[in-house]
């Protein structure tokens, strides 16, 4: 039993909230990223915008959004199958093959978004790289914070010699191509349906070495019982915090001297940064949110971020399929959408999620699609109403 000084503990439910609040967060900053490629306004890599006001936006982008909030996400997923993998330990269940169903799943999720919506999908990456888990379930700790490390540093040290060769701007597009998710939507549909076989191969050996890395660091929290010590672990978390953002306020200045010297600003040219301070930001932001949720008045004001937390993958989902909607049918070239206006538009979607997720959670114990992905799991049709009335 824990013995709590100062802190008052919380109860295992407002743990789960915990972790839910986080991840409602990291959704949000995905969403951000995630919207200049739906709508066809960038690349899936990160690309630098020249007038006035997107110029600083994509710099504002770049320095406290930009690899952040995906780094978030795929920690937590590491740390969620810690969390299946002993609850379905503990109920005698077949726990590798329940969580081999989840994956395969995940995987139909994902290859359904990135074909018929969008082809930036991220679940399609998570589900096959969680096979490599199971290879790690029963593994001690400090070994799998030693494979953490060694993947997560890997991929930076590879970042980094790539984004030190030097860009010529004028290989930049400034001008995005004209774009609409909907028109010819049918052709397009059939051209990601012929490459669905190569982004898949290409995602997994690009992108998997890190991703397995973050994995694995949520999978040793797991294992450290993190969220579950908060109380006694305060003064540690502090430190982590305070380092973290000491380093990236360092990788930070070589960022912001570009910005204000370069007539082009062109993310690319300092993609090493923009990664590096993706795991040093991200580390600061999850202990930020770790000792701010201690606090009975913060748990309150960070209520909205647990909300949609507890629906991840259907406000993923639905941030995907509505823009599209919205926006294509509403503008002819979603291309030209400023930046600036996306991030209005992102900020106020997300308070309509908030809001929705509240209503839907009085009703329902699990979103529509956390339903759908429970009921493949487990082989049977799970209650979706709450079985007995909770409180409000």
């Amino acid at each position: 039993m824990l013995h709590v000084v100062q802190l008052n503990p919380i109860s295992t439910q407002e743990r789960i909230h915990s972790l839910d609040m986080i991840r409602g967060f990291a959704i949000f900053g995905i969403f951000l990223v995630n919207f200049p490629t739906i709508m066809g306004m960038a690349d899936i890599k990160p690309i630098g915008y020249t007038a006035g006001v997107d110029a600083t936006v994509r710099f504002l982008y770049d320095l406290l959004i930009q690899t952040k909030f995906y780094s978030i996400f795929a920690f937590l997923f590491g740390l969620g199958f810690y969390l299946f993998m002993k609850k379905a330990e503990e109920k005698g269940k077949r726990m590798y093959s329940l969580f081999v169903r989840r994956l395969l799943i995940l995987l139909l999720f994902g290859v359904l978004h990135l074909v018929l919506l969008w082809y930036g999908d991220i679940l399609h990456l998570y589900a096959l790289t969680g096979f490599w888990l199971l290879l790690f379930y029963k593994r001690n700790p400090r070994t799998i914070l030693i494979w953490s490390i060694g993947l997560i540093t890997s991929f930076a040290l590879l970042m980094l010699s790539v984004s030190s060769v030097d860009l010529p701007t004028g290989q930049i597009s400034l001008q995005p191509a004209p774009f609409n998710g909907l028109l010819d939507y049918s052709a397009v549909v059939a051209e990601r349906i012929k490459l669905i076989g190569s982004l898949l191969i290409w995602n997994s050996i690009l992108y998997q070495p890190e991703v397995l890395g973050l994995f694995l660091l949520g999978l040793y929290a797991g294992k450290k019982e993190w969220f579950r010590r908060v109380p006694e672990l305060v003064g540690k978390i502090r430190i982590i915090q305070f380092i973290s953002l000491g380093l990236s306020a360092m990788l930070a200045v070589p960022m912001f001297i570009y910005y204000v010297n370069a007539d082009v600003y062109v993310s690319e040219q300092i993609y090493g940064y923009i990664h590096l301070t993706g795991k040093t930001l991200s580390v600061f932001y999850v202990c930020t949110l770790m000792l701010l949720y201690q606090k009975q008045a913060w748990r309150k004001r960070l209520e909205g971020f647990t909300f949609v937390g507890r629906m991840a993958l259907s406000n993923y989902l639905g941030q995907t399929f509505f823009s599209l909607l919205l926006f294509s049918f509403l503008i002819p070239n979603t291309a030209s959408i400023p930046l600036w206006v996306g991030t209005i538009y992102c900020f106020t979607m997300y308070m309509l999620q908030i809001l929705f997720s509240r209503w839907w959670l009085a009703r329902y114990a699990f979103g529509p699609m956390e339903w759908l992905w429970r009921c493949g799991t487990y082989g049977t049709i799970q209650p979706l109403r709450h079985l007995e009335k909770r409180p409000r």
